[in-house]
């Protein structure tokens, strides 16, 4: 893979990239329980935030209706994802 340039990058990107970088760090902190289900979805609930971050992020920058419309739904469909995830964990944690 290609060395990223962050000078190269404009705002969006920066942004972008950004967000991956904290859903990265939030993933490898879930792998790290050593109860396989947990540490899944530990990683999930970061994989999905990162989603809707990202979502956000593009809802915040683009006026491409079919983008956004796209976005929305991807939004939305992690959020309730990860209320699900979440609402497992607690159960799993007592």
């Amino acid at each position: 893979m290609q060395q990223m340039n962050m000078e190269n990058m404009n705002p969006v990107q920066k942004e972008f990239h950004a967000s991956m970088q904290k859903m990265n760090h939030e993933m490898m902190q879930g792998m790290m329980d050593s109860d396989p289900g947990k540490s899944w979805m530990k990683q999930m609930i970061a994989h999905h935030q990162g989603a809707v971050e990202m979502s956000e992020i593009v809802l915040k920058h683009t006026k491409d209706d079919d983008v956004r419309k796209e976005a929305r739904k991807t939004k939305e469909q992690n959020e309730k994802d990860i209320k699900e995830l979440q609402a497992e964990l607690r159960k799993k944690e007592r």
